[in-house]
């Protein structure tokens, strides 16, 4: 897949989300995405300014922290 991340294109086969996006995996808002990055709870990417989001991760991140 091949995703354009602002000006920045990433393409290595992986979903690319945005905090939006990413978010509606978690069902929270941006804000609250942008909480946890800071918080380094959650696992992120930036390319200069744009903060993005790697969907096998967070879904891994889902899966390991449940009971």
């Amino acid at each position: 897949m091949v995703e354009d991340i602002g000006k920045i294109i990433i393409s290595n086969g992986e979903d690319v989300l945005t905090p939006e996006k990413a978010g509606a995996v978690f069902g929270i808002s941006k804000w609250a995405i942008y909480k946890r990055v800071k918080e380094g709870s959650i696992p992120s990417h930036r390319i200069g300014k744009k903060l993005f989001f790697f969907k096998s991760e967070l879904i891994a991140l889902v899966l390991n922290s449940e009971p």
